[in-house]
């Protein structure tokens, strides 16, 4: 029990790492712009301690979840010249997209370090094929074609090719573009099944890949190579739950993403920080979307503003953040409601 206890810990704690590196993001473009940041939490509900630093009261809160960089004038006018919504409007712009780069930024710094525990990649480059692969020769893969785009898919590496497969057509006919002696070319409705000996007892479509040991250079490129990877895969998990692919049902909560963080962390430190990576990088997504009360719905809401050249009503825009807001923790009650049920 206590065991579990600590594990639930260190998930909420890593949570808690990714919020308040979001809110920091908001809080250094506030100051480098001269807007004045009021308060600024790590973690929410009761106050543990608090510093006033500056204008800035520095708060450190029990649950160690959430966080807040609370800005003058943020969501109501204000006679402050030094107000969120007086400052100049590229001055708005940095400070509503800095808490998603720095979502960003961390996952690819997470990335960048775990990626010196890999010494070499796996290239999207055909080295060899299974015995009994059907589909190779001019018309088909050749050995030393690279592999660019599987059904309108991109490829970065060796890894991809089986996501893009996966997400492929059903019928077992793939579109696919390949680089071969420098050119670019396009190879449609090719044949290939998933039942050949890859090796290990396992089956899959018979594609073997090159490796390449990595440089300096090359553990930037993957780390940025995993970062896009995971970004796309929130995005097209998304399209999923757009198009009914997923259901809503099947989304998990705060409760559930700290269940499976806790049970991560017991495997070990490098699954832990590259799940945590991954849900970075999710949060920066998610907080792009143009959903009010997210920044990309107040980025949108600027955006109106910019192309009108003239401010909006800030009273309505209030108002349409905390319907949007009403709506995301309606939401988030659902999705903890499944996630507690699965538990039990």
């Amino acid at each position: 029990m206590l065991a579990n206890i600590f594990w639930i810990v260190i998930a909420l704690l890593g949570f808690g790492l990714l919020i308040t590196a979001h809110e920091l993001g908001h809080c250094i473009a506030a100051k480098r712009g001269g807007v004045q940041v009021e308060e600024f939490w790590i973690g929410m509900g009761p106050k543990l301690l608090q510093k006033q630093i500056g204008e800035t009261n520095y708060c450190l809160c029990l649950l160690p979840i959430g966080g807040a960089c609370v800005m003058s004038g943020e969501d109501q006018e204000s006679d402050n010249p030094r107000a969120f919504g007086n400052a100049k409007w590229h001055t708005r712009f940095i400070i509503l997209i800095a808490g998603v780069m720095m979502n960003f930024i961390l996952g690819f710094v997470i990335l960048l370090c775990l990626s010196w525990n890999v010494q070499q990649e796996v290239t999207p480059v055909i080295d060899s094929f299974s015995e009994g692969f059907a589909a190779e020769g001019e018309q088909g893969l050749m050995v030393g074609d690279r592999i660019l785009k599987i059904d309108g898919y991109h490829i970065f590496t060796g890894s991809d090719v089986s996501e893009g497969l996966r997400r492929g057509a059903g019928d077992g006919k793939f579109d696919i573009v390949v680089e071969r002696n420098g050119q670019t070319v396009h190879i449609d409705g090719l044949e290939m099944t998933s039942d050949l000996d890859i090796g290990n007892g396992m089956k899959g479509y018979g594609l073997h890949f090159a490796v390449k040991d990595l440089t300096f250079a090359g553990h930037l490129r993957y780390a940025l190579v995993f970062a896009v990877n995971d970004a796309r895969l929130v995005w097209h998990s998304l399209g999923d739950l757009i198009t009914g692919a997923v259901g809503v049902d099947q989304l998990s909560g705060p409760v559930g993403v700290v269940a499976v963080t806790a049970q991560t962390a017991q495997a070990g430190a490098l699954p832990f920080w590259s799940l945590l990576a991954f849900i970075s990088i999710n949060l920066g997504v998610m907080n792009l979307l143009p959903i009010p009360g997210l920044d990309g719905g107040r980025l949108l809401f600027l955006i109106v503003e910019g192309i009108r050249r003239k401010p909006l009503d800030q009273r309505l825009e209030g108002y349409v953040n905390l319907a949007g807001l009403c709506a995301l923790f309606a939401l988030i009650l659902y999705v903890t409601g499944q996630d507690i049920m699965r538990l039990l």
